[in-house]
């Protein structure tokens, strides 16, 4: 409909071209066209006019309207009352279009709409559609240029189904359609989790859940579907768990088996195929079985410096410093050993700063670590005849559960009676560096009661008998092995850090208990040359982070160059350097110079 007015001057003449504004009492009832309701009057009647819309095809109530003015500074007016009455809608024709379709395909669903008899003007109405067999797009849908709503039914499910159309309270009777099942196209390996389980009698996991899921021709997962399953090898025993090989797939199409671990370490497959079509397989390419164990050719230790400024008993002392310890555990094929697998420590010296318990947890990377914080106690060393007797040297020890190192002769992964093994006794804290388990012994500095300490084995796995060298070491108290080999013992491994002075100590003040040839000395010394050892006053290198450098103190044509590299790096004993002299004629002295975090020290030497 159109709502007009005219506006005509005193003479009743009309006005052609001013701007007439109309207003609807309630915009939610009607709509008017343009939105604004400003028009011109037209330039022969002046008549201006506005078109109006109900909303939709249910408004319904009383409009009051308005048309408004400005001639020459005079506001003119006009009302009109009128009203609304809500539209009669049909829902006709409702189609499903195709009438057979697989899952996973679309069925087209339409409606023809009709208000007060005739077909309803585009966008008028928005019908909803619902389909139990699947998801409508878009919902509502609005009526289109020909009167008719259309929407798509994604289908979700099989059988016979149906679609129905509703606007508001109007309906019509729902129509039928048909889904069926597509066809099975294939097997997909889904997981294997996790991807990596240790061999039986390991600290670690042993079991796997393999999935796999049956797939249909839209990629949809297949529901109650027999599928069998196999291994592409059962080295060392590898099995289902005692679990069945056939299973039914889930209502997601998704069927699981449990895979055990045997003896050997190995990749490993499962395949598995339709029961009915066995054709149709997948094979699982994720899944891994390792030994687990530690053993102990496999268990190493390392430290970032082996020398930090901590001090011993003769020299000054620094609080602090500390160097971080580092375990690495493999098994006997070299893997990495299961995340989780606890490594205790102990040491004679300084503070462990762990985790928590003394250990640390093995990572990802088959390795974990712990700090060695310079601090009382700080040792003394031993009196012990082939012991070392310095002071401030610190045996760090590490073990953890594992297995004895064997040779496999038949290549089964596993100790057969007869088979050379690595036989280990109690492992200890080996202060005093001889080798041996001295239980009780003084220092030669104070004289006062030192001792070394054993640690525990599972029962049964230590003994009586003599420990065999290892490539590694001393690594059993003597007379401690059992003769026989043990899958479950103590792998360990220790690593000396010294607590190194910030001096060079000066060869006429050592203490008689620090060895000669581990004190600073003049090694060799020419007038083209000079060689010297440098310690501090405990016998020991000085700390990593010392640079040493060279001067001539008098003599104006000699130089002195060091060669070799500036700093002491990390070592556990007294570093050797060496100083290029140049036109020195004798007499001149050459300082050799340690800086350790800007306190430096020297070692005079005359050139001959």
């Amino acid at each position: 409909m159109f709502l007009q007015t005219r506006v005509l001057n005193a003479a009743g003449s009309p006005i052609p071209f001013e701007r007439v504004t109309f207003a609807v009492s309630d915009p939610s009832l009607v709509v008017s066209v343009p939105a604004n309701g400003a028009v011109l009057t037209d330039n022969l009647t002046g008549i201006a006019r506005i078109k109006v819309t109900p909303a939709n095809v249910l408004a319904d109530g009383a409009i009051s309207a308005t048309a408004q003015a400005t001639i020459g500074g005079v506001s003119l007016s006009s009302d009109l009352n009128f009203n609304i009455s809500p539209g009669v809608v049909e829902l006709r024709n409702l189609l499903a279009t195709p009438g057979t379709v697989q899952r996973g395909q679309a069925v087209v669903a339409s409606v023809d709409v009709l208000v007060n008899g005739a077909r309803a003007s585009s966008n008028s109405v928005a019908v909803n559609f619902v389909s139990n067999c699947g998801t409508v797009s878009p919902s509502p849908a609005l009526v289109d240029a020909s009167g008719r709503a259309v929407a798509v039914v994604q289908t979700t499910a099989v059988g016979t189904c149906q679609v129905s159309a509703a606007f508001n309270t109007v309906t019509i009777p729902p129509v039928s359609y048909t889904v069926t099942a597509p066809p099975i196209t294939a097997l997909e390996f889904v997981s294997a989790s996790p991807e990596r389980i240790y061999q039986t009698g390991s600290t670690g996991v042993t079991t796997s859940i393999v999935k796999f899921k049956v797939v249909d021709s839209v990629g949809g997962g297949v529901p109650s579907v027999s599928v069998s399953a196999s291994l592409t090898n059962a080295d060392g025993g590898v099995n289902f768990c005692g679990s069945p090989s056939t299973a039914q797939s889930s209502q997601e199409g998704e069927v699981s088996f449990s895979v055990c671990s045997g003896t050997l370490p190995t990749t490993v497959q499962v395949r598995a195929s339709l029961v009915a079509s066995p054709a149709v397989y997948a094979d699982s390419n994720r899944l891994t079985i390792q030994t687990g164990l530690p053993t102990q050719r496999f268990f190493d230790i390392s430290a970032s410096q082996l020398n930090i400024w901590a001090g011993g008993y003769f020299t000054n002392r620094f609080n602090g410093n500390e160097t971080e310890i580092t375990v690495f555990a493999a098994d006997r094929q070299g893997n990495p050993v299961p995340q989780g697998t606890s490594v205790v420590f102990v040491a004679e010296g300084g503070q462990l700063v762990t985790s928590g318990a003394s250990s640390c947890q093995i990572g990802a990377n088959g390795r974990c670590s712990v700090r060695l914080v310079g601090q009382d106690y700080r040792p003394l060393g031993s009196n012990v005849a082939g012991a070392d007797p310095r002071p401030g040297r610190v045996t760090v020890l590490a073990y953890t559960d594992g297995e004895e190192s064997f040779i496999d002769a038949n290549n089964n992964n596993r100790y057969d009676a007869g088979e050379l093994f690595e036989d280990l006794g109690l492992p200890f804290l080996d202060k005093d560096e001889d080798g041996l388990l001295t239980r009780s012994y003084r220092n030669l500095v104070m004289n006062t009661e030192e001792g070394e300490n054993s640690y525990p084995l599972p029962i049964g796995a230590s003994g009586t008998t003599a420990c065999p060298e290892s490539p590694n070491g001393r690594l059993s108290v003597a007379n401690t092995c059992n003769g026989r080999w043990d899958g479950a013992t103590k792998v360990r491994r220790s690593i000396l850090v010294i607590f190194s002075g910030d001096e060079i100590g000066q060869p006429g003040l050592y203490h008689t208990s620090i060895p000669v040839d581990r004190r600073t000395e003049v090694l060799g010394r020419s007038r083209g040359a000079i060689s010297v050892r440098l310690a501090d006053l405990n016998g020991n290198p000085l700390p990593s982070i010392a640079t040493v450098s060279t001067e001539v103190l008098n003599g104006t044509d000699c130089k002195a160059t060091l060669v070799g590299g500036s700093t002491i790096g990390s070592t556990t004993e007294p570093t050797s350097h060496f100083v290029s002299l140049k036109d020195c004629l004798g007499g001149e002295s050459v300082l050799v110079k340690a800086t350790v975090a800007g306190k430096e020290s020297f070692l005079s030497v005359t050139v001959p």
